[in-house]
């Protein structure tokens, strides 16, 4: 006899609801520790190609299907699994594909500078995106066993792993950076060795450092062929996709003399790559967001950073307008987007743009973000007792802890109801599960 899943509140009311909007409004009432309402590119010389390892494998399509995830990485909603280690990602993995999530974003998985504050986040959570090198494993998220342990089970429960790459600079500490790439030849050397001036200058904003970061010297191939191997080994873990940290700073191949480096780097394995592309009058969102998808088998593109922003105003200002809230304000086109309604940075940084936005605006952007089609939702999940109302990091979690939202997922899970006759069986995916409202 099959398992029978106990069915949500409106499905036994024979309401029917996109299982985006009911990860959306889940992540959005749980992201302040509330209760929740009820074309394809040549594969780089790798071991593993992870769109053959899951979609085209016979058991982990099994579990995919049991838990009504996506196929399609771009069509399923992520978990931005922000600052967690991969052991605590992978504690929570049967939660996470109970919730309904098709993939996991993690935080950038190399070597790091040891930052020297222990594991509080308050000015020291910034420090996984200032790489020392092209090794994997760091201080926060683990060691790189831990890092293939936790995409093995994932893979048994049909989810997959996105990891943060920084692609573009080393951090700000020449004598942390590792001796292979502590040489002058492997950085930009343009604005007088310092940071952009002008953000109007494609040449600054690919060539001069962001914040003091050295900026790595992207037209040169070794450079390249070393992130590239990184990326390569990350898939042989067993990753299956990649976001590009301000992926913006790098030139376009068409760009500089040619620049091979995206074209390098991206051929690796991965079936999902997108980059961090925050718009202005100079960011080629169509052009990065067609470059990505062509090196992937299943979707890829760029941040629709502006909707972001837009729907926060509209939040802010109580005015969900339909009209103004359709257009995606974006040159890519919408299946090459990764939307959201805030992320790490619109909270973590100093200037808070969301930290002090409330759970029912929180809320409401979810479902907004959750109930359209075409992008691929990412769900930012906020440090425990912290955001809205209570401070921007209330340390009542750690880095390496979870969130605030899995408290409430692993606290719902299959507990809120008992199932009953003529519910929908396992694998039945018209039928959500509990773990959902």
């Amino acid at each position: 006899m099959k398992h029978r899943k106990p069915a949500p509140t409106w499905h036994r009311l024979g309401l029917k609801i996109s299982k985006k909007v009911v990860v959306g409004i889940t992540a959005a009432a749980t992201a302040f520790g509330g209760l929740a309402i009820a074309s394809t590119a040549a594969q780089a010389s790798t071991d593993r190609d992870s769109y053959a390892d899951t979609v085209e494998n016979t058991t982990f399509e099994q579990a995919r299907k049991h838990y009504g995830l996506a196929q399609q990485m771009s069509e399923g909603a992520t978990l931005h699994a922000w600052e967690w280690s991969f052991k605590t990602i992978e504690e929570n993995i049967p939660a996470i594909a109970e919730a309904g999530y098709t993939s996991v974003q993690t935080e950038p998985i190399s070597a790091i500078h040891n930052g020297g504050k222990g594991m509080i986040f308050t000015e020291n959570w910034y420090y996984v995106y200032q790489p020392t090198d092209t090794t994997i494993g760091n201080w926060v998220m683990g060691t790189e066993d831990d890092l293939k342990s936790l995409c093995n089970t994932a893979h048994k429960y049909g989810v997959r792993i996105i990891v943060d790459v920084v692609a573009n600079h080393m951090t700000a500490t020449w004598g942390a950076i590792a001796d292979r790439w502590k040489k002058s030849e492997y950085y930009h050397h343009d604005c007088n060795d310092g940071d952009v001036q002008d953000w109007n200058n494609r040449y600054q904003v690919t060539h001069c450092k962001l914040l003091g970061l050295y900026d790595i010297n992207t037209e040169n191939t070794k450079t390249a062929n070393m992130m590239h191997d990184f990326l390569v080994q990350a898939v042989n873990d067993g990753v299956d996709g990649f976001r590009f940290d301000a992926a913006k700073h790098i030139e376009l191949p068409d760009e500089y003399n040619g620049s091979q480096y995206w074209n390098i780097i991206l051929n690796n394995g991965a079936q999902f790559q997108y980059g961090e592309v925050l718009q202005d009058s100079i960011s080629r969102d169509s052009d990065y967001a067609k470059l990505f998808s062509s090196h992937s088998k299943n979707g890829g593109g760029v941040t629709a950073s502006s909707y972001g922003s837009k729907l926060r105003g509209a939040l802010n200002s109580k005015n969900l307008n339909a009209g103004t809230l359709s257009d995606w304000s974006n040159s890519a086109s919408p299946s090459n987007l990764v939307s959201w309604v805030e992320s790490h940075d619109n909270y973590s940084n100093s200037d808070r743009e969301s930290t002090g936005m409330s759970e029912w605006q929180m809320t409401m952007g979810w479902g907004v973000i959750g109930s359209r089609s075409q992008t691929m939702p990412l769900y930012f999940d906020r440090p425990v007792g912290s955001g809205g109302s209570q401070p921007q990091f209330a340390e009542k979690s750690k880095l390496g802890d979870a969130g605030a939202l899995i408290e409430t997922v692993r606290g719902v899970g299959y507990r809120l109801a008992e199932p009953s006759a003529g519910d929908g069986a396992e694998g039945d995916d018209t039928a959500a599960t509990a773990s959902e409202e």
